[in-house]
């Protein structure tokens, strides 16, 4: 009889064993106040976190095929990519030189900041940054205005 009462109490306690080293833990999860901020942002609202992200640190020399700047993000959400308006003008008589809306792939975590680069509109590289150093040879300085049209944020989910 004692053997009969032992025989479903082991199996009772080795059941829960069993089930107690189930992880049933999802990894990889977006933190709860991120998607708290995420849900609270309206399509009215979608230009709120638009002024916590700052381009600076503008440069492109004479030579330089590539114009690079810094980006610092100071949204609680990672970006990944940006469309940024540059309207580029001469240093001299502030005319408009030309203007162009460009995508920019990137990766930038909440808080912190990178250096992006895109393909210079100056094609021919007769032409350099006012703001930066002054070439030895002949050529064109120009400065450049930016504006942020829009971003886009990466959820990681896995």
């Amino acid at each position: 009889m004692k053997g009969i009462l032992l025989i479903p109490i082991f199996a009772a306690i080795g059941i829960s064993f069993a089930m107690s080293k189930t992880d049933t833990t999802r990894r990889g999860l977006t933190p709860r106040p991120v998607m708290e901020a995420l849900e609270s942002v309206s399509d009215a609202d979608s230009a709120v976190y638009a002024d916590k992200i700052v381009v600076s640190g503008y440069e492109k020399e004479l030579s330089d095929a590539n114009e690079s700047f810094f980006v610092t993000n100071g949204t609680p959400f990672r970006i990944a990519r940006l469309r940024l308006k540059f309207v580029y003008y001469y240093a001299e008589s502030g005319e408009m030189l030309h203007e162009e809306i460009r995508d920019v792939d990137c990766d930038i975590p909440s808080g912190e900041t990178r250096r992006l680069s895109v393909r210079s509109f100056d094609r021919q590289r007769s032409m350099y940054y006012a703001g930066g150093r002054a070439p030895r040879r002949a050529a064109t300085p120009y400065r450049v205005k930016y504006e942020i049209l829009s971003y886009d944020v990466r959820i990681v989910v896995r």
